[in-house]
């Protein structure tokens, strides 16, 4: 750790510990949730999106949560699993650590980009945001948690940049210092293909010393086989995944006024191969001789600091991650018949410290004010290269060794700072008892700069040199390499404000409606080397794709129409939003088509509306419903005639989510004793089509081959159970009618297997013990 970081965290200690003094003990918002205790009398979720503890029904913004006793009892274990109970939010990308999030139809493109671009969507472990962590976004078992947090609508306020369009929150829980618990969960499920499912989780909770000091550990094992066949390897279930977690919390209650919380964990994932297909070799099916293998791991530490100020909260959280991962992709479809490879290497080191003080809620005013500090510094090396044996078959001589597993002919080494300063505050006020005002402020200093150190080398005349191979392998040829000069290119720092304002009216404790206009924002992205040479390609000096030094940050205005009813004594809960998005500048993943060069550029602007709803109810005791819906339309309304050529985007373009998707549950219990119960339980989704991309291809202004319409497809998962005391115990199938369509098509073609699909059908017993 940096020594900035260290004497940040010490000083933060030492303020705290300072200021504590005797007084009647205060849960800080964030830090209550124990043993899953997220939850009223009344059963509703308790969230802290706004930084303090309400329910759903009282936060005057769009929010969906599920308990972690519900991501338990229904089997979630990624994000796409996740989303699918939640309106407005679908999950796109291959999966195994390289899963997107799309909120409110803000997206254009269901393509990944390796520059480090910032997704629309940021994804937090409590206060550590994961999507930072350019390419990949490492797959978190949500595992002995409290709850997660979805939030709709940009929420650049309070969670700063890249929550441009949502955010989603993995809050864990914390050690419970008066009760002695422990529990475990069992998952054993086989698929269509005898591809078998192998998942443990568990945790302890000890009290140390009761009241003062306790721990809590976790740890979670999944060994999933795959359901894609590479013909190429003769591999049955080849897109494998594998993974396992640990992780442990101590919290120290120092008086009734003053805790700290010190966290630790780490997560180990290894995806096999990638988890898309090949319609042309046959449904599921790849015919890669190279598996795409990817290992993902996160280490973490925070430490979370409260104190009860008297007048207010003071929270302190600072945390620390390291963050490696590797991969290496087929790059078969640039120049086919050719080898070509893209191997990965990366290892990020995050350090994030936050500091919010949260006043208490009497009187007409309450407000939250903090300040935020992210520095992530990344180590990239990215190679490309070709298969040693297909080198030596065509004479081609002087490729570097030992940095792939291959034979390299470009090893472009770079380091990437992304660093973010902001402070930020909300302040409510009553002006009756049943009308509030909200205003809200964040501004942020950012800046990313994206450097060759200098120890790379590239091949000049790769091209000539290949292709002369080609047509005459017995002369063969010899490759030229020059060394990579160090460069540096920065965004320099970007200022951006980004306020939120709310009018929120509650005629009665049952109903809450409110209107909202809210910013977020994303920050500047270097293109790096590829902007090299003036931005003009090697290539084909005339491609009209002129890569920009820097791409500008890009920002959208969301404003909000929401209602909120609890109805027949709180039986029926009822949440509606209608929003209104107008999103600029829009910082989107392109590809260069003369020598596939990837960058982030900025074009034109686009709109989203549409309206979204959650109700559950439970018309008897014995009885639970729930259905969620979205109805959108996001299209481009404003871009140039030289963005659209290199853009691929028209006027009136659709952006890359569905204009519809529902989802629903029913779940009906049997009493069969003072503390046991039977239970069945069914889930469905319908995501309707959408496009993957804009329609015409980069630089060309032509139809683009790769522009597909992903169909609308349905998914139903039911299980049967019986809950005791301690123990439970069901029997489930997903995708209990073995739905067999496209969910995922890439835009991008580096790659023949650009297709996903669902898990096949799979059965399976769940059993789990808590004490």
């Amino acid at each position: 750790m940096r020594r900035t970081s260290k004497t940040s965290l010490c000083a933060s200690a030492a303020v705290l510990a300072w200021l504590s003094q005797p007084a009647l003990a205060a849960p800080a918002a964030g830090d209550a949730a124990t043993d899953s205790s997220t939850g009223t009398d009344s059963g509703e979720i308790v969230v802290t999106a706004n930084r303090r503890e309400q329910t759903i029904q009282q936060a005057a913004l769009s929010i969906s949560a599920i308990t972690g006793e519900d991501v338990a009892a229904r089997g979630i274990a990624d994000y796409d699993g996740l989303v699918r109970a939640v309106p407005g939010v679908i999950a796109t990308g291959s999966g195994n650590n390289f899963s997107k999030l799309t909120v409110r139809g803000i997206e254009t493109s269901q393509t990944n980009s390796s520059v480090g671009a910032q997704r629309s969507v940021s994804i937090y472990l409590d206060d550590l945001p994961l999507t930072s962590f350019t390419i990949v976004t490492p797959d978190i078992q949500p595992n002995d948690i409290a709850r997660i947090e979805a939030l709709r609508g940009p929420q650049g306020t309070l969670f700063g940049a890249g929550s441009l369009a949502g955010a989603v929150r993995y809050i864990t829980n914390k050690p419970n210092l008066s009760v002695t618990s422990a529990g475990v969960d069992i998952d054993a499920g086989l698929s269509a293909g005898d591809s078998w499912r192998r998942r443990a989780s568990g945790f302890v909770n000890l009290p140390i010393f009761a009241d003062k000091l306790g721990l809590r550990v976790a740890a979670n094992y999944r060994n999933e086989d795959g359901y894609i066949e590479n013909v190429a390897t003769g591999t049955k279930n080849a897109n494998g995944e594998a993974d396992w977690g640990i992780r442990a919390a101590l919290k120290w209650q120092a008086s009734e006024r003053f805790s700290a919380t010190l966290t630790g964990s780490y997560n180990h994932n290894i995806a096999q191969d990638l988890s898309l297909f090949n319609p042309a070799v046959g449904f599921r099916k790849s015919s890669l001789a190279e598996p795409f293998r990817v290992t993902s791991e996160l280490s973490t530490v925070n430490l979370v600091m409260n104190l009860d100020a008297g007048f207010a909260d003071l929270t302190s959280s600072t945390s620390y991650a390291v963050a490696p991962d590797n991969w290496n992709l087929s790059l078969d479809a640039l120049i086919p018949g050719i080898p070509l490879y893209l191997k990965e290497d990366v290892r990020n080191k995050t350090f994030v410290q936050e500091v919010r003080l949260v006043s208490k809620q009497t009187g007409k005013f309450d407000w939250v004010i903090g300040g935020y500090y992210l520095q992530q510094k990344s180590d990239v090396q990215d190679v490309l290269h070709l298969t040693t044996a297909f080198v030596q078959a065509i004479n081609l001589r002087g490729l570097i060794t030992g940095v792939a597993p291959g034979s390299a002919y470009s090893n472009s080494i770079e380091t990437r700072d992304n660093r973010e300063l902001a402070a930020f505050g909300e302040v409510n006020y009553r002006v009756t008892d049943t009308v509030k005002l909200t205003a809200g402020l964040r501004v942020t200093d950012s800046s990313f700069t994206s450097a060759l150190t200098g120890r790379g080398a590239v091949a000049t005349n790769f091209y000539p040199a290949l292709f002369g191979a080609l047509f005459n392998p017995v002369a063969g040829a010899d490759v030229l390499f020059t060394q990579q000069t160090a460069a540096s290119f920065p965004t320099g720092h970007k200022v951006t404000a980004t306020p939120k304002f709310v009018v929120s009216w509650l005629p009665s404790p049952t109903a809450n409606l409110y209107a909202s206009a809210s910013q977020g924002f994303r920050r500047a992205q270097p293109n790096g080397v590829v902007a090299g040479n003036g931005g003009v390609s090697l290539v084909n000096p005339n491609d009209p794709a002129i890569i920009p030094f820097s791409a500008a940050g890009d920002s959208l205005w969301n404003y909000e129409l929401g209602a909120k009813f609890k109805l027949f004594d709180g039986r029926l809960r009822a949440n509606f939003a209608a929003y209104l998005i107008n999103w600029s500048n829009m910082q989107i993943p392109l590809v260069r088509s003369s020598d596939q060069s990837p960058y982030v550029g900025s074009i034109g602007k686009s709109r989203s509306y549409g309206l979204e709803g959650d109700i559950t109810a439970q018309p008897v005791p014995s009885l639970e419903l729930g259905l969620n819906f979205t109805i959108q339309r996001a299209k481009v309304v404003q871009i140039a005639a030289d963005q659209a050529l290199i853009s691929g985007a028209l006027l009136n373009s659709p952006l890359a989510s569905p204009r519809f998707k529902i989802g629903g549950f029913a779940r009906k219990s049997f009493a069969l004793g003072p503390q046991s119960e039977a239970f069945v339980r069914l889930d469905a989704v319908h995501v309707g089509a959408y496009v993957n991309g804009f329609p015409n291809t980069p630089g060309n202004g032509q139809a683009s081959p790769t522009f597909a319409t992903i169909p609308s497809y349905r998914k139903v998962d039911a299980s049967l159970g019986w809950m005791g005391a301690h123990l439970t115990a069901s029997v489930y199938a997903e995708n209990l009618f073995d739905t067999e369509t496209y969910t995922y098509i890439n835009p991008a073609n580096y790659n023949s297997n650009r297709y996903g699909t669902l898990r096949p059908r799979t059965f399976g017993l769940r059993l789990g013990y808590k004490y």
